[in-house]
C-alpha cells in the first residue's frame, strides 16, 4: 500500500536550469543549454516521457473498487480482533466468578 501513498518523483527534463539539484536516480540529468539548442532529447521525446510517467502514475492509483476492498478487509480484521477481545473477557469473567465462589 506504500506504493499508492508515495509522492511521485519529478518528471525528467521538465526544467533546464544549471542551478538545479542533480536529477533523482533513474531520471535524465541532461539539461537544455543556454543558447536554446537542446543537449538532450527533443521536445517530442520529453512529451513522450511525460506521457509514460503519467501513465505509470495512473496505473498505480487506487480505483474505487480497490478502496472498497481495502475498507472491507479492514472491517473484517477489526471485527475479528473485537471478537477475540470479547472471548478473552468472557474467559476472564468466568475465572473471576470461579475465584469468588471459592
Amino acid at each position: 500500500m506504500g506504493d499508492y501513498l508515495s509522492i511521485p518523483q519529478p518528471l525528467a527534463g521538465t526544467r533546464g536550469s544549471d542551478n538545479m539539484a542533480p536529477a533523482s536516480p533513474g531520471t535524465s540529468s541532461r539539461t537544455v543549454s543556454t543558447h536554446g539548442s537542446p543537449d538532450r532529447d527533443s521536445p517530442r521525446d520529453a512529451l513522450t516521457q511525460m506521457s509514460a510517467d503519467l501513465a505509470a502514475i495512473a496505473a498505480n492509483m487506487l480505483t474505487r473498487g480497490d478502496k472498497t476492498e481495502l475498507i472491507a478487509e479492514l472491517r473484517t480484521a477489526i471485527w475479528e480482533e473485537i471478537t477475540a477481545v470479547r472471548q478473552d473477557l468472557t474467559v476472564l469473567e468466568q475465572r473471576v466468578n470461579a475465584l469468588e465462589v471459592h
